[in-house]
């Protein structure tokens, strides 16, 4: 693993992964622009590559060009609004029956949540909505 060469944007990346979500590709997209864009082998600010990936793991290249130069901006940001409404700040960010859990290392407290919802009301107290 290497650190980032400099600052992405990453609009191209982002809507790489909602494109290949909804085509059953997550996972390989996910994991193909992970390992190739920490070892500096991927430039996920350029479509040619973005769409390479996409075709790499069995995607249309041209589908995932159309839905960039088509919905993909208005829904990307769409996420980007709702995420920051909620409170989202960064990455791991996990939202459960309105309340936020920010880092790995809240992981087990949301499980415990899921597990054990009533809990809610005592970690929220009077932020809880009913």
């Amino acid at each position: 693993m290497k650190g980032p060469r400099r600052i992405y944007n990453g609009f191209l990346a982002s809507a790489g992964m909602l494109f290949a979500q909804r085509h059953g590709l997550f996972r390989p997209y996910h994991d193909a622009v992970f390992r190739r864009f920490w070892s500096h082998e991927l430039e996920i600010d350029e479509l040619s590559q973005i769409s390479g990936v996409i075709a790499d793991i069995g995607g249309s290249a041209k589908d995932f060009e159309d839905y960039v130069n088509g919905p993909a901006r208005q829904e990307h940001d769409r996420i980007i609004d709702e995420a920051e409404a909620l409170g989202v700040f960064g990455v791991p960010t996990m939202v459960f029956n309105g309340e936020l859990f920010w880092g790995g290392d809240r992981i087990g407290m949301l499980i415990e949540r899921i597990e054990n919802p009533a809990t809610i009301a005592k970690a929220l107290g009077s932020r809880h909505r009913a």
